[in-house]
């Protein structure tokens, strides 16, 4: 799915222990394709689309390599603390994604006080047209 990051994976590829350092190299090709002008959308939904497929794995019962938790922790996490990920929320989330169990903590909220986590609840809804389930 991404050809052309495959340099930046050679370490990450070494240590088949740990998907965490994939999913670094993952994140910084994610903020540089967003920092492009245009932004590189193609490597950005591909991306986007890896993280899901990450995500329908099969749960394991530990947390270093644990798909669903590796991306959380080292993706998803930190999609609202860059601006220009973050106005391109609603085009990949509805605001439905951002609810959780009682007591439960979405992964948007780690990096985020409760004012920012409304806010960005709020912003999805206000922007909910541009939401595209094709996207994913």
């Amino acid at each position: 799915m991404l050809p052309e990051l495959a340099s930046r994976f050679e370490s990450a590829l070494e240590d088949v222990d740990s998907p965490y350092t994939l999913w670094s190299e993952l994140w910084e090709a994610f903020e540089e394709a967003y920092d492009k002008t245009p932004p590189d959308e193609s490597l950005i939904r591909r991306i986007y689309q890896y993280s899901g497929w990450c995500c329908d794995q099969p749960r394991t019962n530990r947390a270093d390599d644990d798909l669903l938790t590796c991306v959380t922790v080292s993706f998803y996490e930190n999609i609202p603390r860059h601006p220009k990920a973050r106005d391109d929320m609603p085009r990949w989330w509805q605001r439905a994604d951002l609810e959780v169990g009682p007591g439960e903590r979405h992964a948007f909220e780690y990096y985020l006080d409760a004012e920012q986590f409304a806010e960005l609840k709020k912003f999805l809804e206000n922007e909910r047209d541009r939401y595209d389930p094709d996207l994913w």
